[in-house]
């Protein structure tokens, strides 16, 4: 297991050198790192778009359970833009 996660590990100066050669053959993700800590991470576009599409589906579902919630409450009160965002604990 450990070997598995070292494989994943990428430092600054190996992405430099080796930068289209480590992108052309990006098949997971790969963490940056700078100094011993972690910076960033690579992952491959069909993986990101993956995950976009789950966050704004995950975001879709939160905001229309609120919209249903809010239609089916009486005694609504308006709310401004930061106190919904802050209702639903979206930033």
């Amino acid at each position: 297991m450990i070997s598995e996660f070292e494989e994943t590990i990428l430092s600054i100066t190996e992405f430099r050198h080796d930068m289209t050669n480590i992108l052309e053959t990006l098949e997971k993700p790969r963490i940056l790192m700078n100094r011993d800590k972690a910076k960033a991470v690579l992952v491959p576009y069909e993986l990101y778009k993956a995950m976009e599409k789950i966050m704004d589906d995950k975001l879709d579902y939160i905001l229309g359970t609120e919209a249903a919630d809010r239609l089916n409450d009486s005694e609504v009160q308006y709310l401004n833009h930061k106190e919904f965002w802050a209702k639903i604990e979206v930033d």
